[in-house]
């Protein structure tokens, strides 16, 4: 079996899901750990057997011994980052979004097309088995027609910490983060063109210098209506999505899919399930001389989308009331 040497970008929450996961597949060596600051390299490197911890990302790059880069840093190092690894000729699995703006997710997927590298995007909602199974319900007709989609994603993010309650150093992103996970994951189950978006952000918040609220409305071509709303906010968290079906009513509560109240799948997956079930993909891409499933142009579409809607809030009213701090 041919050997994956592995590096991660990051020691964060996200990192550890990956590293966990990256343990669990035969085959795969843990070469590098690289972050901001040396002391908590270094300890998540004693914790979980990198050879290496380095503050230095062009020293990773430069290391012939490393296949591929796992992205789990803040956002808005991502394009970068991404860009940097590619160029380097280096596999690359990131965290989403893969870019902050449609334009720089549009040049790493072509740097991928080019470079030949294999490039996936970590919408883990797509390794879900809850998901899966709910795509699969309305692909094969099961649903009929979908009239409504309706998604609700609460969370609490008025002051920088994320959910690890550790406090970051970057500011997180409504939209473009938290949306884009929620957005393609109604791309994906109903799995047909969108025909029209529109959005509404709220003002940037003083305290973090990001909007904390976002909804969306969608009309598929198939005139199923989608209604995807995402706050900040929210002192007490929900996170669900409902499909208003000729079937019925489909409730995907956390790993509990129901109709009409009765419960037609439940799973025990955790997300460290479906991180190894999207990194062994990731893995077997390399190994298989492959591309993998989730790559740059299937996250383009999502991000294409989100891009219109923040590009509606500033067009149509004051500037400043919405331009975040970055750009790429």
């Amino acid at each position: 079996m041919h050997t994956i040497s592995c590096a991660i970008v990051g020691y964060g929450g996200i990192a550890l899901f990956h590293t966990r996961a990256l343990l669990r597949i035969p085959g795969v060596r843990l070469r590098t750990v690289v972050g901001r600051r040396a002391e908590p390299a270094e300890s998540f490197r004693e914790a979980w057997g990198f050879e290496n911890a380095t503050t230095c990302y062009e020293e990773v790059l430069a290391d012939p011994d490393i296949d591929a880069v796992v992205i789990a840093s803040p956002s808005e190092a991502h394009y970068e980052q991404t860009r940097l690894a590619l160029e380097a000729d280096k596999n690359v699995l990131v965290e989403i979004p893969v870019a902050l703006s449609h334009k720089g997710a549009a040049e790493i997927a072509g740097l991928a097309r080019k470079s030949g590298n294999k490039l996936l995007v970590a919408h883990t909602r797509r390794f879900n088995r809850t998901g899966r199974f709910v795509r699969d319900f309305i692909a094969n007709g099961t649903a009929g027609h979908v009239h409504q989609h309706q998604t609700h994603e609460f969370q609490l993010r008025r002051d920088n910490v994320g959910w690890t309650g550790y406090r970051r150093s970057w500011t997180d992103d409504v939209l473009f983060h938290h949306g884009c996970h929620v957005l393609d994951y109604s791309l994906w189950t109903i799995g047909r063109p969108v025909r029209r978006i529109r959005g509404e952000l709220s003002p940037l918040d003083a305290g973090t210098g990001t909007s904390l609220d976002v909804s969306m409305l969608l009309r598929y071509t198939t005139e199923t209506i989608a209604a995807l709303s995402l706050s900040y906010n929210a002192r007490s968290g929900v996170s669900n999505n409902i499909y208003l079906c000729d079937a019925g009513t489909l409730v995907v509560s956390g790993n509990q899919v129901s109709l009409n109240g009765k419960n037609l799948f439940q799973s025990e997956d955790t997300l460290d399930d479906d991180v190894l079930v999207q990194n062994t993909e990731f893995i077997e891409s390399i190994r298989n001389d492959r591309q993998p499933a989730c790559g740059a142009d299937h996250a383009l579409e999502a991000l294409d989308l989100l891009q219109q809607v923040y590009d509606q809030s500033i067009t149509l009213e004051d500037e400043a009331k919405y331009k975040r701090m970055w750009e790429v």
